[in-house]
This record gives structure tokens, sequence and C-alpha cells, in this order.
């Protein structure tokens, strides 16, 4: 990636990542179930790139995509070691 590009992904990550974390702790509806039915469905929208969403459009999905899958290791982690 150059510059911009890794700029653009470490924005979006961070955002999304942020955002996501912060909902574990404050939605008791959102479960790891619920995250991996979310991850299910952004790897589909991934896959659905007909028309090309260009080279923004890609970046932002793999940053959101990276980031939920990041909140969810450490979700998984936390279970494990109770470390919630």
């Amino acid at each position: 990636m150059t510059g911009w590009q890794e700029e653009k992904f470490n924005e979006v990550f961070d955002n999304v990542y942020a955002t996501t974390k912060y909902r574990r702790f404050i939605d008791p509806k959102f479960g790891i179930k619920e995250l991996e039915r979310l991850l299910e469905t952004l790897y589909v929208n991934d896959g659905n790139d007909q028309s090309g969403r260009g080279k923004v459009g890609d970046i932002i999905c793999a940053a959101t995509i990276a980031a939920h899958e990041q909140v969810l290791a450490e979700w998984k982690n936390d279970e494990k070691t109770g470390s919630a």
C-alpha cells in the first residue's frame, strides 16, 4: 500500500475497531454470535463487487473486516482466559 492507502486503512480500522469494541461493552444484545453474523455479511459484501467500488472502497471494506476480526479474536481470547 502507498502512504495515503495505508493512512486510510488505519483511519477506518481504528474507527471501526473502537466503535465495535465500545458496542461490545454497552449493548447487552451484541454478543459473539452477532459479531460473527456481521462478519459473514461483510464477507459477502466484499465479494459483491460487480460494479467495482474502487480503490478507496476496497480499502474501507478490508479495514472494516480486519477491525471486526480483531475485536472477535480478542473477545474469544477474553472468553477463554476469563478476562472480559
